[in-house]
């Protein structure tokens, strides 16, 4: 198990920009006709507790194991941007040689056709470990704009105290992302070239996106994300929910509303 990562619970929670979070993992009890009053007569005895367990065990056993350093993960969130999605979920079960986690860490991960699916199995060197304070609609939504917007302040220019920054607009949104870490830096974005000591140029976000972190920096980068969030850097952004169902209709806000914040797809219970 990875040492920086802390482990969790099976009940994901739901962040707002208020930080008042409320969405459930996936439970048995959540599909239709189990543990409802209305799935069952009154006088009829819902399914135990072991025959729940038993029905769990033989669904896992359908899925594919995990060859040697991959692991399965339980998506339990899909950030939306304008450049692809960010899976966010529960890992599941380890492969042989993936010894950097175990069932019940929470990581992210870039999901492509080769990782899709809401149970995919993932190379252990493509995931990012998240301790459980950081709920798993927050990981999947604010990580890809905050990676993009930490490498501009930190890899692409080294913004510190003091420093006024000129901010160019960023169709997808990422410089309302730039501008929250200037000031957690304590820099100020200024409004005009002439006024600035650091100009963050269109250019800077096309190489940030293209930046690639080497061995183990992806996750040192992550956890400055994460420890932004945890400070209330981006609490003034607000993560707007859709059911999986509903992806098209989020897909369309999204390109509709480049600045619509971020995008989060919550898989049914």
């Amino acid at each position: 198990m990875n040492p920086n990562i802390e482990s969790a619970d099976t009940r994901p929670e739901r962040h707002t920009k208020e930080n008042t979070v409320a969405s459930s993992a996936p439970t048995f009890r959540s599909q239709a006709g189990l543990g409802s009053p209305a799935g069952f007569d009154s006088a009829t005895p819902g399914p135990s507790a072991r025959t729940l367990a038993r029905k769990a065990r033989a669904a896992r056993s359908l899925l594919p194991r995990p060859k040697a350093g991959e692991v399965r993960v339980r998506v339990g969130a899909l950030g939306m941007t304008p450049h692809g999605l960010q899976a966010a979920g529960l890992v599941e079960a380890v492969g042989p040689e993936a010894g950097g986690f175990a069932p019940g860490d929470r990581v992210s991960y870039r999901a492509t056709a080769e990782n899709s699916g809401l149970r995919p199995t993932v190379s252990e060197r493509d995931l990012i470990g998240f301790p459980k304070d950081i709920a798993l609609d927050q990981a999947a939504s604010l990580l890809p704009y905050g990676l993009i917007a930490r490498t501009i302040v930190k890899q692409l220019h080294a913004v510190g105290r003091g420093n006024r920054v000129f901010v160019t607009p960023d169709e997808a949104g990422v410089d309302d992302f730039v501008k929250a870490w200037i000031a957690d830096l304590g820099g100020r974005t200024v409004d005009t070239v002439e006024a600035a000591d650091v100009v963050v140029a269109a250019s800077d976000y096309s190489a940030a996106r293209r930046w690639r972190y080497g061995q183990g920096l992806s996750q040192q980068a992550a956890v400055d994300v994460f420890q932004a969030v945890r400070r209330g850097v981006f609490d003034h952004f607000e993560i707007t929910s859709y059911p999986l169902a509903e992806a098209e209709r989020a897909r369309t806000e999204l390109t509709s509303t480049p600045d619509a914040g971020p995008i989060v797809l919550l898989p049914a219970a």
